[in-house]
């Protein structure tokens, strides 16, 4: 998604009525917007990522997201193409995915103990629970749950439910934190300007 800010029908021949103190009006028009995009990306990581359409767990998401100038006047909100979250970075966009088993029968959702108390998974895989407990992990007749129990008479605890898809719908962290930031960024735009002037 791309979000304009329009400088105004006369800007363009303010500039170049202005001569070399045009470039000195773009550089601060282009260093407010880059100053009005640090502001949003804190914005967009401390009210949009967490809540109903987005739950902070590792905080990864947050760290990486950012803004630069592409070009003077052009700035860019998101996150870097190579980051550590470029799996799931659309996460922050409106984009919807269903996600299905390449292997196997099922994906495996990890519930209750497979999760630590912010919601991240303890485990890589079921191969890694069973390893790392030292446990069979059997799927109970009749459920979509994996779980192990110790001992013959040991309750029985579910580490993950099977399932066969799953569907996600991004949480349009992004475009909604920049269209609510649009005042901050002009504001930062117009004191850069009222300095240099």
């Amino acid at each position: 998604m791309n979000v304009t800010l329009q400088m105004g029908p006369e800007f363009n021949t303010t500039v170049s009525e202005l001569g070399a103190m045009g470039k000195a009006l773009i550089d601060a028009c282009s260093k407010g917007l880059e100053r009005g995009g640090q502001i949003t990306v804190g914005s967009i990581a401390r009210d949009y990522l967490s809540g109903q359409s987005l739950s902070r767990r590792t905080g990864m998401l947050a760290k990486h997201i950012g803004s630069w100038l592409h070009e003077p006047l052009h700035l860019i909100v998101g996150v870097p193409d190579n980051s550590p979250v470029d799996k799931y970075k659309w996460l922050l966009g409106d984009e919807s995915k269903t996600i299905t088993p390449k292997r196997a029968r099922a994906l495996t959702i990890p519930i209750g103990e497979a999760l630590t108390a912010a919601g991240v998974p303890k485990y890589q895989s079921v191969r890694d629970a069973a390893a790392q407990l030292g446990v069979k992990l059997f799927r109970p007749k009749g459920s979509n749950v994996l779980g192990y129990a110790r001992g013959k008479k040991g309750k029985f605890r579910p580490l993950f439910v099977l399932v066969k898809s799953v569907f996600i719908q991004g949480s349009s962290a992004l475009s909604d934190g920049v269209l609510d930031n649009l005042d901050v960024i002009s504001g930062e735009i117009e004191n850069e300007i009222e300095g240099k002037i």
